[in-house]
């Protein structure tokens, strides 16, 4: 029998969806509630446990929260790849949870696991749940470079990208958390001819660079307009003769600006993985898309969307190269940008829409890790049920 877990909240501490954002999410739209419905229960003694846990295999507590610009579709009732968050139900998020009670041979006690919080009333969800045991130094990068962050690179590269040696590779968002490990495997793993990236600082441009994550960086903010940010990308690969992929983690006048600047050899892949620029804009706003899309036509192109939650049976040999590309150092820069205790869940979110995170956002909710601080102000915040 193949086993899934699911991840119930139990107590305490819980961040609530209660408004539906108009443009950038507010303080108000959420609400951190604490309940205390087992204080009545002697968890010592394991009878009374049994007796009232049957339908659960294991109890979790939650350790790292998460944070991913995704949350943002999650919340509007926009149609996407998956239901929207209820009002009233916890948000959904990808954590990482210690077993700390356990009927499942699968999942020992004291295990380290990936699972989900899915964001609705019933919490009825089926997930692939995977014991975490490589030797990165944190347990943070489980939801990052070996997460959901790091799958997603890998799946919309290999995928969709195709990517080949001869290829010159425009990347949008490269110092964040997706596109720097999009680029590293382009440039380390692949063998790319030429890594473009795009970010949104000189320090950021010049992070990339340094590390040899792209070989040229453009700080898309010094060009005010498309025909601009299109004339730096041109400079950037018109010599070797135009674009072979692009991989977009932002829309709007980044893509407009890509599709100027295909190969002129034919048979360019545009990747759509994001458009966190499009996330924020309010019901007043019509989303901006490109308005030279003939240009796929003309450089006989083509675009193509994806979702990494399709690809689950793929997970884990996708896995296990990133841990090998990791391990000879193929991918050497992947870092946790980790916000200290529930309570900072709001400002973990904006920070990825205010471009100010340096790296993949996390939220730690507890002190149960092997690199970062002490933040658990009490043990028993952060407990999951979890059932067959």
């Amino acid at each position: 029998m193949s086993e899934t877990i699911i991840a119930l909240p139990r107590r305490n501490k819980r961040i609530v969806l209660v408004r539906r954002p108009e443009g950038l999410p507010q303080p108000n739209d959420f609400r951190l509630i604490e309940t205390n419905d087992d204080d009545n229960n002697n968890d010592d003694d394991d009878d009374d446990d049994d007796n009232k846990d049957n339908d659960y295999v294991l109890l979790l507590k939650t350790l790292f929260v998460s944070i991913d610009p995704a949350m943002r579709g999650w919340i509007s009732t926009a149609k996407s790849y998956l239901p929207p968050v209820k009002l009233g139900s916890i948000m959904r998020a990808s954590t990482i949870s210690k077993v700390i009670r356990s009927r499942s041979m699968k999942f020992p006690v004291g295990a380290i696991v990936r699972t989900e919080i899915v964001g609705n009333n019933n919490n009825n969800n089926n997930n692939n749940n995977t014991n975490t045991n490589t030797n990165l130094s944190s347990y943070a990068s489980y939801l990052g470079v070996l997460g959901t962050t790091g799958l997603t690179a890998y799946f919309g590269l290999f995928n969709k990208g195709n990517p080949k040696p001869q290829d010159i590779i425009l990347i949008s968002g490269a110092a964040g958390a997706t596109g720097s490990i999009v680029a590293q495997i382009a440039k380390h793993v692949v063998g790319c001819r030429k890594v473009i990236g795009t970010a949104g600082t000189d320090a950021k441009c010049k992070w990339l660079e340094e590390n040899y994550i792209v070989d040229i960086a453009i700080n898309y903010k010094k060009h005010k307009t498309t025909k601009s940010l299109s004339y730096a990308i041109r400079n950037a690969s018109k010599k070797e003769g135009g674009i072979d992929i692009v991989f977009d983690n932002v829309g709007s006048t980044f893509l407009e600006a890509a599709l100027s600047n295909l190969s002129s050899n034919g048979g360019a892949r545009i990747v759509l993985c994001g458009a966190i620029s499009q996330y924020n804009n309010n019901g007043s706003i019509v989303p901006s898309g490109p308005r030279n899309y003939m240009n796929l036509l003309v450089s006989r192109a083509t675009m193509t969307g994806f979702v990494v939650f399709d690809y689950q049976k793929e997970y884990p040999n996708a896995i296990q190269n990133l841990i090998r590309w990791i391990q000879n150092g193929k991918i050497k820069h992947f870092k946790e940008d980790v916000h200290f205790g529930i309570e900072n869940f709001y400002p973990a979110l904006v920070s990825l829409f205010h471009g100010t995170n340096q790296g993949k956002v996390v939220l730690q909710v507890s002190n149960e890790n092997n690199n970062n601080r002490d933040n658990d102000s009490n043990g028993r915040d952060n407990e999951h049920r979890s059932k067959l």
